[in-house]
């Protein structure tokens, strides 16, 4: 089972209200992929596994399945709009929001050696939202 801890950056305000930062955006639907290495939304480390490469997008979307062999990963998002955009894991009910408007969120998942399976949901108004996994805890 897996636990999903997401943390914005430090703020005195509740975490529901800490800003993310976000980088330039696609114009249309489709969500784009970009390497790793051009992430100027999403600070990754430069020596990571990158699990699931950098994702923008504006609606729900179901990530691409990843297995991390180090018992945990990390995951990078950040989200432009006044929607509400929030990662699940697609077997389970529990939403983790993301914080929109000047701070990345960024959190550690400790879970089984087998394939995960995330979602991005977007509710309310439009948002535009950046996603990156790596393996590992990166956190620390």
């Amino acid at each position: 089972m897996a636990t999903l801890f997401l943390a914005g950056g430090c703020s005195d305000e509740p975490e529901a209200k800490r800003p993310v930062s976000a980088g330039p955006t696609a114009s249309s639907d489709q969500p784009t992929r970009t390497p790793a290495t051009q992430s100027p939304g999403l600070d990754l480390p430069g020596n990571a596994q990158v699990l699931v490469a950098e994702t923008t997008g504006n609606k729900d979307q179901e990530l691409p399945e990843f297995t991390s062999e180090e018992g945990a990963y990390t995951v990078y998002a950040a989200c432009e709009g006044k929607g509400k955009v929030s990662i699940l894991n697609r077997n389970s009910s529990n939403a983790h929001p993301v914080a929109c408007g000047g701070v990345p969120t960024v959190g550690v998942i400790h879970a089984d050696k087998k394939a995960q399976h995330l979602k991005i949901q977007v509710v309310g108004d439009t948002s535009v939202w950046k996603i990156a996994v790596i393996s590992g805890n990166h956190q620390s």
